[in-house]
């Protein structure tokens, strides 16, 4: 076999964690003497890497030139977007990274929500029978309304739902084949790559498939010290926000900030100001923005949705987590009171919690090396 050559899927011209996952993914492999290019989704978005990620060492090109020693990295979000690659690249040499799991065109993951069986929400102590649990552990499906449609056209019923009405019926089938190619993919291809425990439980539970795990280690800037704001409690404006007005009834003394359309420095300039994040959010994959709190010492609490529902993906103090459920805004409120009355005693607590989110680029490095071992063989 010749010299390897890796090409990597992405939705260029997103500036979210998704692109820059895929990016540093390319820095990781180039760095480690191998060939490795980004290749922008057909027909999606942009042609180019947001001007933040120039950070990183990668360069796009437009299609594979040659199949030969080639490997291909996709990303589930819309496997029809790669259709041209994934008939250049053989499928065992094909990986689907499953980053986002919630924003697959399959219904299947598009509704999944986690529960005991497939993502633990405590941590494992709770689990040897000495201490008693804080609260029966209650499936992250409070919001889902209803169970994953079956049956005859249930595609069909899907993608009207997604496009929004029934008359835009060019939109709608589009929307069909997309469900129907991505179930196809999914379902004949073998080797994953997920990046969270939560995506691997989706993948154990859906396809009852292993997973590497590859999360994406955040980046770290200098921040000037900055007094804390003692009323701000920053939270995600793109993900959970229409929860927040739950809160803001029965804390109307609390400035709830928004993080949202902001660059990287803005954003940790916020967090660095705060007094507290608050992740509201489904969270899709291990979302970044309570690890990037937690770099810059602000404390962290949780509606254990999502990805936040598995203790492996969000291992703060059970204090921190709160269960998604009817009451959840009454559970947190205290939890917010108690942070933004003694937030020293709140830094203390999450010491460990800090130090997990400081060890993610060594363990990334080791997880890469260990996919690619793997990779390589074929």
């Amino acid at each position: 076999m010749g010299s390897p050559k890796f090409y990597v899927a992405s939705p260029l011209g997103d500036r979210t964690a998704g692109p820059e996952a895929l990016t540093q993914l390319v820095d990781a492999i180039r760095r480690r003497g191998i060939e490795a290019h980004l290749i922008p989704m057909y027909n999606f978005r942009g042609r180019r890497n947001d001007p933040e990620y120039d950070i990183y060492d990668f360069d796009v090109v437009e299609r594979i030139p040659d199949a030969t020693d080639a490997y291909f990295v996709m990303t589930e979000v819309s496997p029809i977007e790669s259709f041209r690659e994934l008939r250049q690249i053989p499928q065992e040499r094909t990986w689907i990274a499953w980053l986002s799991i919630n924003f697959s065109p399959d219904p299947r993951a598009r509704y999944f929500r986690p529960s005991e069986p497939n993502c633990r929400t405590f941590p494992p102590e709770y689990y040897r029978g000495d201490i008693p649990l804080p609260y029966e552990p209650v499936p992250a499906d409070y919001e889902l309304p209803g169970p994953v449609s079956t049956g005859p056209f249930a595609t069909l019923r899907e993608s009207i739902a997604r496009v929004g009405s029934a008359r835009r019926i060019r939109a709608v089938l589009t929307e069909d084949i997309s469900i129907h190619y991505a179930r196809r993919i999914y379902n004949s291809h073998a080797n994953f790559i997920t990046q969270s425990y939560y995506g691997q439980g989706f993948l154990r539970q859906t396809f009852g498939r292993d997973s590497h795990l590859i999360t994406d280690p955040i980046r770290t800037i200098s921040v000037p010290p900055t007094a804390r704001d003692s009323n701000l409690v920053a939270y995600n404006g793109s993900k959970g926000q229409w929860l927040v007005p739950a809160l803001r009834e029965r804390m109307p003394d609390v400035n709830f900030v928004p993080i949202q359309s902001m660059s990287y420095a803005q954003v940790c300039e916020l967090l660095s100001r705060a007094s507290m994040y608050v992740e509201l959010g489904l969270l899709h994959g291990r979302d970044r923005l309570p690890r990037e709190a937690a770099h810059l010492g602000t404390p962290v609490a949780f509606v254990a949705r999502g990805s936040a529902y598995c203790w492996d993906d969000a291992p703060v103090p059970m204090q921190y987590r709160v269960p998604f459920q009817a009451d959840w805004a009454d559970r947190m409120v205290p939890v917010i009171r108690a942070v933004l009355a003694d937030p020293e005693q709140s830094r203390r607590d999450q010491a460990e919690y800090r130090e997990w989110v400081a060890g993610e680029p060594e363990r990334y490095e080791v997880a890469v090396d260990a996919w690619l071992s793997q990779a390589l063989l074929t």
